[in-house]
């Protein structure tokens, strides 16, 4: 009874605020499709809404090829729409996080496109991915049944900041309606230095990070990726494997310099110093870095940015997020913390435990969040 309480008072919430109905209905219809299908056994948005349309395209943007799932609404011939980025799961487009949610907002009436980018898939760092994200936004906004309308952008984990980073280089997002995050990084460098030295920086003081495994050693190896000479590569590998995602030995006297200046900085237990070593990398690693990291094109990004994130993320620090929210750019940006999520998942653990003095304000507060989002993006 308590699981339907909730849901009921979500959709309680759209009805009393009638006046607002576009962005609090579609709201209310995108969270109550999400946490009564992940509290309960049942859908209860599927009772009030028809079933979305899903299909699948190969297509090419900037010179890839990929797979890419829409969603349609199942009703009327234009829409606004939406492209998600997904995070680095290994299930691609079929992660059924992404599916649920890709749902959820095709039943609020929104056209979805979720391109399976490989190298996010893959967990690389794709010197070209912002690029080739801005060219997949612009073929959204070219799609009959979205032209003319307003098109947003959302990005999760790594995703996100890709996708941020795109947002404040390239003309189509430029032109968005609002892009998204949840559980995104801000800058590559501190994020990596948090992940290498299991510390965040809260109020400007060094505070303790439980990193979750994959990402102790997933974004390590991502780094390592971008050393050129292959046997440096592999020996680097072989280190970050055996250590964790951290170096422990000093580097082998014949290895190059490029290897030689990232495995130090991998193996920095300080996290200044981490961030002194990776911002030292050379020149053509830096790039990668810089090129991926929203933190040198924030100021440049026009759109207004909605920036959601678990309090507790073990993927990417909260600090990230913090230290966007309090950065200014030519857009507005909404930074809402949660302790509802974990990471890109729907519930924390022990949320389904808690009572409603939890559940409330969390629930109002993802509410609000969306229906900014989505009156934002039409």
């Amino acid at each position: 009874m308590r699981r339907l309480a909730l849901v009921l008072l979500v959709v309680g919430i759209a009805i009393l605020w009638r006046p607002f109905i576009r962005p609090i209905g579609a709201g209310a219809i995108l969270v109550a499709d999400i946490y009564s299908s992940a509290l309960w056994d049942r859908n209860v948005a599927a009772y009030v809404t028809p079933l979305p349309v899903v299909t699948g395209t190969r297509e090419t943007f900037a010179g890839m090829e990929m797979r890419v799932t829409w969603w349609r609404p199942s009703w009327g011939d234009r829409h606004p729409a939406l492209m998600m980025v997904n995070g680095a799961t290994a299930l691609g487009n079929d992660d059924p996080e992404t599916t649920r949610l890709a749902e959820a907002l095709a039943r609020a009436g929104y056209l979805v496109m979720l391109p399976e980018f490989p190298f996010i898939r893959e967990g690389t760092l794709e010197p070209r991915a912002p690029a080739i994200i801005d060219s997949a936004f612009a073929s959204l906004r070219a799609a009959p049944d979205s032209r003319d309308m307003p098109i947003g952008a959302f990005g999760f984990s790594v995703g996100g900041g890709m996708l941020l980073a795109a947002a404040g280089r390239y003309e189509a997002l430029s032109r968005a309606a609002y892009v998204g995050a949840l559980g995104a990084y801000y800058d590559l460098d501190t994020y990596l230095a948090s992940v290498i030295t299991r510390t965040q920086v809260v109020g400007g003081a060094p505070a303790q990070w439980d990193p979750d495994p994959i990402a102790r050693l997933r974004l390590p190896l991502a780094a390592a990726e971008l050393v050129t000479d292959p046997q440096d590569r592999a020996l680097l590998q072989q280190e970050l494997r055996t250590h964790d995602g951290r170096t422990e030995a000093d580097p082998p006297l014949a290895i190059g310099t490029e290897a030689g200046s990232l495995w130090r900085a991998l193996g920095a237990n300080d996290y200044d110093v981490a961030l002194a070593r990776l911002r030292g990398l050379p020149p053509a690693m830096r790039k990668v870095f810089d090129d991926l990291s929203p933190r040198l094109r924030w100021a440049a990004i026009r759109a207004p940015v909605f920036w959601l994130h678990d309090e507790g993320d073990r993927f990417e620090p909260v600090s990230e997020a913090e230290t966007a929210a309090a950065t200014p750019h030519d857009g507005t940006t909404r930074f809402q913390r949660t302790a509802l999520l974990s990471h890109a998942a729907a519930l924390g653990t022990g949320a389904k435990e808690k009572g409603l003095d939890f559940w409330i304000p969390e629930l109002s507060g993802l509410l609000l969040f969306a229906a900014g989002a989505l009156g934002a993006g039409g």
